[in-house]
């Protein structure tokens, strides 16, 4: 396949398994620059949006120095980087949860975590100057943060361009509920795109003011991540997404011990995180086919033209995922056990088995939940080396890198 048109990374993760993304990104960044087909569509949702802002502060660079870049920045995402210790929050998100059962004004309890310490290492970290000028200089085309309004349910995409000419913003809301919405971009932003429901605080955003309000992840509602990148004009698209690509099958060992509080909240954090993303490339994947159907294909496009749509065009793709669904997981419960599991280590960080026996500690799904918080070395490491074979293995089974 050609160089020509544009290509989109997609960058799809919750908390710390961003550090799975990172290791793919060490093997697919210097296989795109090989072909001429670096990213210049940069969309990115939660975890995602933090390392795609990333990215594109380093666009100026090879894809060998951005790949350092990450992994120096992961390097220095230690917990306290990024959250508040949660025992010293006990007492607050106590107080706070009792005054609102009260009815008490003036009291909410906003987050589990408190993230004051990640805008302070967004801050730090990100080059926010040279990435708008890599925009301004054309070397990305167009970056996009995805985020959740509360007020309104819909999906606003927070889009910052090379210029009014370089990116054609779709407007109005679609039928998905789903926005574009063109700004500079800052740290707001990025901290409202990670703001996980319930786990992090909301984050108001007062800039444009046509679009100001309280935002969360913005994986909470969107059903389809493939589709900001098309609409941006992406005539290819890569996405590293950090759950199974293939839907969960039966497995005994989960009806073994009772569901508590972890299993809800692993179970609604994959179903946010990871269905979308899965349910997406298949459709992709389905509509592929349908376009190359010499049969099909003519009646489709008539169908569209008819309804005043564009018809659709194939899209190559690259997806790449853990290779097993539960790989993060497996991986986050076995660290915690191993560094996290005995009393003189749980009185040095008491965080995490604070959090651990709140919501349950025995379910095989505790690892899901884990995985999304666990900002350990050995995780980031483990996680990352997890990336970096799976993206060799994607490119070992599809020679030509790209897929339809």
């Amino acid at each position: 396949m050609g160089s020509s048109g544009t290509t989109a990374l997609v960058l799809d993760a919750g908390g710390a398994r961003s550090a799975y993304q990172v290791g793919a990104l060490r093997v697919l960044l210097p296989e795109l620059e090989a072909r001429g087909q670096q990213p210049r569509l940069l969309v990115g949702t939660s975890a995602g949006a933090l390392l795609g802002a990333g990215l594109a502060s380093t666009a100026h660079l090879d894809a060998e120095q951005q790949a350092e870049r990450l992994t120096g920045l992961l390097d220095r995402a230690t917990k306290s980087q990024v959250m508040r210790p949660l025992w010293r929050q006990v007492p607050e998100v106590v107080l706070r949860y009792a005054s609102e059962t009260l009815g008490l004004d003036g009291f909410r309890l906003r987050g589990l975590f408190g993230t004051a310490p990640l805008a302070e290492t967004l801050t730090r970290e990100i080059d926010w100057g040279r990435m708008h000028r890599n925009l301004e200089d054309g070397l990305v085309s167009a970056v996009a943060v995805t985020t959740t309004a509360i007020r309104t349910g819909e999906v606003v995409l927070f889009t910052e361009t090379a210029g009014p000419d370089a990116v054609d913003l779709p407007r109005p809301p679609d039928e998905h509920h789903r926005r574009f919405v063109s700004t500079r971009l800052d740290v707001e932003h990025l901290m409202a795109s990670a703001a996980i429901p319930a786990l992090f605080p909301s984050v108001q955003i007062r800039e444009p003011a046509d679009a100001a309000g309280w935002y969360v992840d913005g994986a909470t509602r969107r059903r389809f991540p493939l589709a900001p990148a098309l609409e941006l004009g992406a005539e290819r698209v890569a996405v590293i997404g950090t759950g199974r690509l293939e839907p969960l099958g039966p497995d005994a060992t989960q009806d073994s011990v009772p569901v508590d509080l972890g299993d809800a909240a692993a179970t609604l954090l994959g179903s946010v995180m990871d269905e979308p993303l899965r349910h997406d490339l298949h459709r992709i994947a389905s509509r592929n086919a349908e376009v190359r159907d010499p049969d099909l294909a003519p009646a489709l496009a008539a169908h569209r033209e008819a309804r005043g749509k564009r018809p659709h065009r194939e899209v190559p793709y690259v997806g790449i995922a853990p290779h097993a669904g539960d790989d993060l997981a497996d991986l986050a419960l076995e660290v915690y056990r191993s560094n996290h599991g005995s009393l003189r280590r749980t009185l040095r960080d008491p965080d995490l088995q604070i959090m651990h026996r709140l919501l349950g500690s025995d379910s095989p799904l505790q690892g899901e939940l884990l995985s999304y918080l666990l900002f350990d070395r050995d995780f980031f490491d483990g996680a990352s080396d997890m990336g970096r074979r799976d993206a060799e293995r994607w490119m070992r089974e599809h020679p030509d890198l790209w897929t339809v």
